[in-house]
């Protein structure tokens, strides 16, 4: 990815080139398969999986978004792009399925095709069930939570570095303490201003801005209720709930008359409480990939700030949430990097 940014100063949108990032990354960790958008010689079969795949999550969301009004939507094209999306997954499920067959033969006795494997999401759920269809809806919803979430992630730090250079200068001090030395996992954690940068975006741009759930019983809930909102309330079973993680980051009863500002120093003394800051959510359903999306994201940070010694922003325009499932900048992350 580092060699398609631009060199000499021209402007690009480094939110699209994530993403094709995130396309590649996620396709070979979940299928082993290769969609090379990143060099593009993309096959004629995964471009229209990447245009259907995109085309029904961004449906789902809508109709996540318009609850009970999602009758007034036509499903045609939806119905249409997830029933490509669903055959390209299930080529993938058929050859994991007949792993699974082989692996419990023993027919599979080849060392390297043994070994291979292993490296594959699909067929590690593969060696616990043969169910296609629970398959394919795993494999697409892992696919889901990490195709843009990472990607965004790491446009939103960059949308603010641009136009916050002492923190880019800050930063790339600190990473230029592991200059030439080859990163470890144990590197990252140590970067703890990057940290502070990355918990800083996660406030001021959340990638999950909402979250809905519904009662599966009746409930009460400990607050919320009577003329204060601070009383118990009654939910019976079938409540629907939506709650607003960009409104909570922002509260200044929580983060100071500053809570608008991007300010990752905040992070070196301030710890909100466990229900204040909720970027992979919280309780038993918080986000399973939430350590691998930090890591992804830090050492892509980390290598384009080894590379370019500088950057500007180029484009005026304010961030502007475009709402999927997922939120990311409508107006990408246009931006100019120098090398060092």
């Amino acid at each position: 990815m580092v060699k398609r940014v631009p060199r000499d100063g021209r402007t690009f949108d480094l939110q699209a080139l994530l993403l094709d990032l995130a396309g590649t990354t996620q396709s070979i960790m979940a299928l082993l398969s290769n969609v090379n958008v990143l060099t593009g010689t993309t096959p004629a079969h995964a471009k229209d999986f990447l245009k259907a795949f995109d085309e029904g999550f961004s449906g789902s969301g809508l109709r996540i978004a318009l609850g009970p009004f999602n009758a007034l939507l036509s499903n045609r094209k939806w119905i249409k792009a997830c029933g490509k999306t669903h055959a390209f997954a299930d080529h993938y499920v058929d050859k994991a399925i007949q792993y699974r067959k082989e692996l419990l033969s023993g027919h599979n006795n080849d060392s390297k095709a043994q070994r291979e494997p292993h490296r594959i999401m699909l067929c590690n759920m593969a060696e616990q069930t043969e169910d296609k269809a629970v398959l394919r809806d795993q494999i697409l919803q892992a696919m889901m939570a990490a195709q843009e979430t990472t990607a965004n992630l790491i446009s939103n730090v960059f949308f603010l570095l641009a136009r916050h250079s002492d923190v880019w200068h800050r930063l790339r001090q600190d990473i230029l303490a592991f200059e030439g030395k080859e990163l470890q996992l144990d590197d990252l954690s140590k970067l703890k201003y990057l940290h502070n940068v990355l918990s800083e975006t996660h406030r001021i741009y959340p990638i999950f801005p909402q979250m809905n759930r519904i009662a599966l019983r009746d409930t009460i809930l400990p607050v919320g209720g009577g003329p204060t909102g601070q009383s118990p309330i009654f939910c019976p079973s079938g409540t629907k709930f939506d709650t607003s993680s960009y409104v909570l980051h922002r509260l200044s009863s929580i983060w100071g008359q500053d809570a608008a500002m991007f300010r990752p120093e905040r992070w070196d003394s301030f710890k909100p409480g466990r229900w204040e800051f909720i970027p992979f959510g919280g309780g038993d359903r918080a986000c399973a990939g939430q350590q691998k999306a930090t890591l992804e994201a830090s050492y892509v940070i980390v290598r384009l700030l080894q590379e370019f010694g500088s950057i500007e922003s180029r484009d005026e325009r304010d961030w502007q949430g475009q709402v999927q499932l997922t939120a990311k900048n409508l107006n990408g992350c246009k931006i100019s990097l120098s090398p060092a």
